[in-house]
């Protein structure tokens, strides 16, 4: 049995035809239609000051729920979920 090797188009079939697929997705995106933004902001976007960074020690605490509060909200969602569930899809069309 002859062992196969990267010229065996059988062996690396995926391989063998990837070389094509740069080529072609370059030879693709000469063809888009690419649309001109310059006119596309009002003025007074322009002229919007720019927004303030906050430097990484500022940030804001993540929110913390407490355990009832959070509780409370998957049962709330539970209840949602289950008056979606008594819903028939068919009698909406």
């Amino acid at each position: 049995m002859k062992s196969p090797t990267c010229r065996d188009p059988r062996a690396v079939p995926i391989v063998w035809h990837m070389r094509y697929a740069l080529p072609i997705l370059f030879l693709l995106a000469a063809c888009a239609d690419i649309p001109a933004l310059d006119g596309t902001l009002s003025d007074a976007a322009r002229a919007a000051p720019y927004p303030r960074l906050l430097p990484l020690g500022d940030t804001p605490a993540p929110i913390t729920l407490e355990n009832s509060a959070m509780d409370a909200r998957v049962a709330a969602l539970q209840r949602r979920a289950d008056a979606l569930r008594q819903i028939n899809p068919g009698a909406l069309q």
